[in-house]
This record gives structure tokens, C-alpha cells and sequence, in this order.
């Protein structure tokens, strides 16, 4: 089950967790960050350095809950770098703590570091001449069996402190199941990988979630309980070189940070030197500095403060006595992933895609989340990167596509910024305002060319979008005018269409039309006129006819009469 997740809907493209992930076992599909587990060491930076939350830690709180609640005896091994997390004073008062939460009893698992800090002394007693290095770490052990398996032979073959804990804890109980508590994320990787020792695995954060829900504050509690044990100091940068009785012909070399332990690995590789006993721990400033340390860790140099405080003592220095046959080998075995690198056509052709066609286009500007071109475009090759996450290259292109489309677009742009300076222009507007090259006016007042009162307009009110219809008399043009306000970029565009052609012919259109109407009504008047003309006569016929008619009927009745 993966220990890693992500947050699909979270994720926002900005490649922070591969800047910052050391072995780069993230890959990149469909705009998605994806982490891959055959690569990954579960150091935590991409969860620490992600702004958007986008990653999670497997939380296994329920699962430790049920197991209180059986009939089980269930033993906690602590980290020693609880009281740079927790405002106690001493185990004791920490033990009291997690008896609350139902664990049957609670132990440092500072006793299983003093183990494995004596099997170290052992091993540098041989005098090999061997460079060996500390096996505590298993996001160390990770980077080494992964990516730098050449130095397997360097690291020493011994169980970490949780695991040697967990076999003293058993060894008494064999009943009993152990619960790890830390800051570490690849421990439940290792009880996965390395069974039986330990049961289960609880961060810092999911034991503050725990207790959260059982409603347990931890206040300043002071106790005087406890003694001092120096093999407590193993959470600290070189701190388990400080609980080593030293043998004088070894070098004794701390190193901390993934990163240094990279380098340091490297220098192992190159055989440059010998008897050295390198303690390395993925963590700047060590455990203290885990990526589950909870909310209230102090800073790093108070952390170390306080462990110091419950580790040694002024007088003295004294450390636990502990006697047992427990057996502390530990195999570690390979997990290279061997993949033929892409040939040199291959990287060429990727890099070609990403507009690098010669060495001085790679910018290596680490914005993909690769160091350089090259890395990046081998990422490529292997899917486990896209070419579009490219900043620079995704920005040419679209400038590119953007200067296009402004070049070939028959309307005239202008981009004004808020000093109401001109920004950019196309060649459709200069041809309205009768400019030679567009680059001539390129940061002039758009004043120059245009009265500035709409764009001062549209920028007072915050208006997104303008549109009207303006006369340029400078240059006897009519255009429409649509001005947009971009509020992001404090930006005003002014995309414009020249309607003169169409304008005159609109005017002409009209002043024919009345022209007609004016013929028309002419005719229309002279049409009125005959037809009162013709009105008049035919009313002075009618008259007369009907005067002849009465005559000619009364002619006729007078003949009747005869």
C-alpha cells in the first residue's frame, strides 16, 4: 500500500516537489504530479515544499486504535526526538501521556540506538580500513540500495534502533505488539520491508491527530523522573558519533541533509579515502528535523537544546547497560532499476522539441523542476516528464502564436499600460495612424497618436469593456473602438476597426436615398396636382351632362302629352 499519495484535484502545475525532490521520482502525466515508488527514497520534501497540500502521508491511526482496544499488550517504542516535539521534561511524563491513549507501557527506543551504536564499534574494531556508513537512517539505506548501490558494501549491514528495539521489546514480551512513534515517513516503509520487529508505525502527526481526538492536552508538564542516557543524543546531527567511545585510527564524519549525503555517497563511490565512520542522516540537523514531527516541533537549535538536556549529564556521561543476544545483522540488498540511457540523437530530438536547438538556447533555468536542459529532456525520454512543462518554451510559443495571430488579424491592436504608455501595436493600426514601423512607437504616450480620454476612461471606472464608435479627424478615419481592461496585467487593449470605406458608402447610400425621396415627392406633387385638375373638369362635365338629361326627360314628357 502506498505510503506517498497525491491529491489529484491540488495539484497546480508548479513543479515544486520535483525542484525539490533529490532523486527526481516524480513524474508529470496529463498536467498531474505522480510520485513513483520504484524510485522514490521517502525522504518527505515533496510534502514539506508542496504550497498546494497536493501530498499525504498513508495515515494508520484507525488501525492503531483498534489494536489498543484488543486484548493485546501494546507496546510503544519512542523516538528520542519526542521531547523536541512535545512539552515534557522526561520519558516518564510522555509515557504517562500514551499509557492515557490506551498502550499497555512505553520505552525509548533510545535503548535499541545504544545496541546498534555498540554493533558499530564492533564493526570499526576489525579495522578493515573499510569506510563504513550508519545504517539509523532508512531514507539513507533507500538512496543507497536505489541510486548508489556501489556503496552497499560501505553501509553497515545492521538493524536501524526501531528495529533493534523492537526485537529487546519482544525479546521480553513475546506476546507483545510494538508501535513505532517518530517524524519519519520511511519507517513504515522499512517494518514493510523488514517484518516482525515492529508492527506498526505512527508519525508525530498522526500520535498529535490521536490525541486531538481523545481530547489530551500536553502543557509544560516538569518531571524529575528521569536519568540521563546518552545514546539519546542519536536524533541530533552527529549524534551518534557523540555516544561512540572513538578508535583513533578512524575518521569520525557527521553528515546531514540529503543533498550532502548525495555528495558525500559520491565521494564513497570515487574511493578517495579510507577508514571512516560517516553518520548519515537524510534530515537537515537530523531527526529533530523530520518531515512528521508534528505542528509543535521547536526550531532546530532549541530542538538540540533539549535533547541535549535529557541525554547528558554534567558531571558524567552515562549511557544504558544492556546486555542481550539479540541478533543485529541486517541484509541489504540492491533495488538498482537499471534503464539503458537515451542515446545522444534522442536527447537532441527532445531538445529540438523544446525549441533548444544549440547549446546556448538551453537556459537551464530549473523551472521544470530538472537542473538543467539535458536532465529534463531525459525525463522526457523515460515519460517521466512533458515537454510542456517548459516555462520558457510554453511562453515563446505563445508569444509566437500571440504575435501570429495580432500579425495576420485585419483589425488594428494596441496595448496600453497604465502610465498609458504603448506597449504593443500590429501593422493593421499603424496603417490607421499612418506609422512607419510599429517599434517607433513602442513605449511612446499613446497620445501621440490618439486622444488618451477613453483609455484614461475605461481605467478610472475599472470597466472591463468599452465599445463605441469614434471619428479620428487627424487622419479622417471612422473606427469602432472596443477597449479592454486586463485588471491582472494592468493592461488596456484597444482592438479597432476601420469602417471609413463603409462609413462614406453609408453616407452616400443616404444622400441618394434623399435624393429619391426628393424626386419622388416632387412627382408625387405634380401626380396630386393633375389628378385635382382632372377632378375639376370631370365635376364640370357631370354637371352639365345632368342639366342636358333633365332637359331631354322633360322634352320627352312633353311629347307624352300630345
Amino acid at each position: 500500500m502506498s505510503i506517498l499519495k497525491l491529491k489529484k484535484a491540488n495539484c497546480k502545475n508548479c513543479y515544486k516537489c520535483i525542484r525539490n525532490c533529490p532523486v527526481k521520482s516524480i513524474e508529470v502525466k496529463d498536467h498531474q504530479a505522480q510520485i513513483l515508488e520504484r524510485d522514490c527514497i521517502l525522504c518527505g520534501n515533496c510534502i514539506l515544499t508542496c504550497p498546494q497540500d497536493a501530498k499525504e502521508v498513508r495515515n494508520d491511526l484507525e488501525i492503531a486504535k483498534n489494536l489498543v482496544r484488543g486484548d493485546k499488550d501494546i507496546i510503544a517504542s519512542v523516538a528520542p526526538s519526542f521531547i523536541a516535539n512535545y512539552d515534557v521534561s522526561t520519558f516518564e511524563a510522555f509515557k504517562d501521556i500514551l499509557k492515557k491513549l490506551g498502550f499497555s507501557d512505553a520505552y525509548e527506543t533510545a535503548e535499541g540506538a545504544f545496541l546498534v551504536k555498540s554493533e558499530y564499534e564492533q564493526l570499526i574494531a576489525k579495522n578493515t580500513g573499510k569506510t563504513i556508513i550508519s545504517s539509523c537512517c532508512p531514507t539513507v539505506v533507500k538512496l543507497i540500495q536505489k541510486h548508489h548501490p556501489s556503496t552497499l558494501e560501505n553501509l553497515a549491514p545492521v538493524l536501524s534502533p526501531m528495529q533493534a528495539h523492537g526485537n529487546l521489546i519482544k525479546a521480553k514480551n513475546p506476546s507483545a505488539q510494538v508501535v513505532f512513534i517518530g517524524p519519519c515517513i520511511s519507517k513504515k516503509d522499512e517494518i514493510e520491508n523488514y517484518p516482525g520487529a515492529v508492527d506498526m508505525v505512527l508519525t508525530f502527526d498522526e500520535l498529535n491527530q490521536w490525541l486531538e481526538d481523545a481530547q489530551i492536552n500536553i502543557t509544560a508538564m516538569e518531571d524529575t523522573r528521569s536519568l540521563k542516557y546518552l545514546s539519546r543524543l542519536f536524533p541530533v546531527a552527529g549524534g551518534i558519533i557523540k555516544t561512540m567511545n572513538i578508535n583513533t585510527d578512524y575518521k569520525y564524519i557527521s553528515v546531514d541533509g540529503i543533498d550532502n549525503c548525495i555528495d558525500a555517497l559520491i565521494e564513497v563511490e570515487e574511493g578517495n579515502f579510507e577508514n571512516c565512520f560517516i553518520e548519515m542522516s537524510a534530515c537537515n540537523g537530523s531527526c529533530v528535523n523530520g518531515p512528521a514531527r508534528g505542528k509543535n516541533k521547536l526550531k532546530l537549535i532549541n530542538a538540540q537544546i533539549k535533547v541535549e538536556k535529557l541525554a547528558l549529564n554534567k558531571e558524567t556521561l552515562c549511557d544504558y547497560d544492556l546486555n542481550t543476544d539479540i541478533n543485529l545483522y541486517k541484509e541489504i540488498k540492491s533495488e538498482e532499476i537499471v534503464c539503458l540511457p537515451p542515446s545522444k540523437s534522442d536527447i537532441a530530438a527532445i531538445l529540438k522539441k523544446m525549441g533548444r536547438n544549440n547549446l546556448s538556447d538551453e537556459l537551464n533555468c530549473g523551472t521544470c523542476g530538472y537542473n538543467t536542459c539535458r536532465e529534463k529532456a531525459i525525463a522526457v525520454y523515460f515519460g517521466k516528464a512533458e515537454i510542456t512543462m517548459c516555462l520558457p518554451y510554453m511562453r515563446s510559443k505563445a508569444e509566437s502564436f500571440s504575435d501570429k495571430i495580432i500579425s495576420a488579424t485585419p483589425n488594428a491592436i494596441l496595448a496600453v499600460d497604465m502610465d498609458l504608455r504603448i506597449q504593443q501595436i500590429n501593422r493593421a493600426a499603424c496603417n490607421i495612424f499612418g506609422i512607419l514601423r510599429c517599434e517607433d512607437v513602442i513605449g511612446v504616450p499613446v497620445s501621440r497618436i490618439m486622444d488618451e480620454f477613453d483609455f484614461v476612461n475605461v481605467i478610472s471606472k475599472e470597466e472591463s469593456r468599452t465599445h463605441k464608435k469614434v471619428y479620428l479627424a487627424e487622419y479622417e478615419k471612422y473606427i469602432e473602438e472596443l477597449l479592454v481592461y486586463d485588471k491582472n496585467s494592468h493592461v488596456v487593449i484597444c482592438i479597432m476597426k476601420d469602417i471609413t470605406n463603409k462609413h462614406l458608402k453609408r453616407e452616400k447610400l443616404l444622400a441618394s436615398r434623399n435624393n429619391a425621396k426628393n424626386i419622388a415627392d416632387k412627382i408625387l406633387e405634380k401626380q396630386i396636382g393633375i389628378v385635382h385638375e382632372i377632378a375639376s373638369l370631370l365635376g364640370e362635365t357631370t354637371a352639365e351632362t345632368q342639366v342636358a338629361l333633365k332637359e331631354l326627360e322633360n322634352t320627352m314628357f312633353e311629347e307624352d302629352e300630345y
